[in-house]
């Protein structure tokens, strides 16, 4: 099984890779978690980036910015990729082994 720092160092791979020529503020790791059967790493990535607009006088010189977050699952046994989804953040509501 790979360790907790090698499944985030991954992820991290990963995300990079798919979103190279996207501009994100402020990636940082924001959740970790076993799955319940110890066959994945579910890591969760946080960034801000630039909120569409709809008005393009609004859209000039705008700095408003969202957060999102992508969870990666990652074989802990292989340490590939399994899966890549958009996250959420469901604050109090958190299940299996979270680190």
């Amino acid at each position: 099984m790979i360790k907790v720092k090698n499944a985030v160092k991954r992820a991290f791979e990963v995300f990079n890779e798919l979103y190279a020529a996207k501009k994100f503020e402020d990636i940082l790791l924001e959740e970790v978690e076993l799955s319940d059967d110890s066959a994945s790493w579910l890591v969760t990535i946080g960034f801000y980036r630039r909120a569409p607009s709809i008005n393009i006088i609004e859209s000039i010189g705008s700095k408003k910015y969202i957060r999102m977050y992508k969870t990666i699952r990652i074989d802990a046994a292989t340490g590939k990729l399994i899966s890549m989804k958009n996250g959420s953040w469901d604050t109090g509501k958190s299940s299996g082994n979270v680190l």
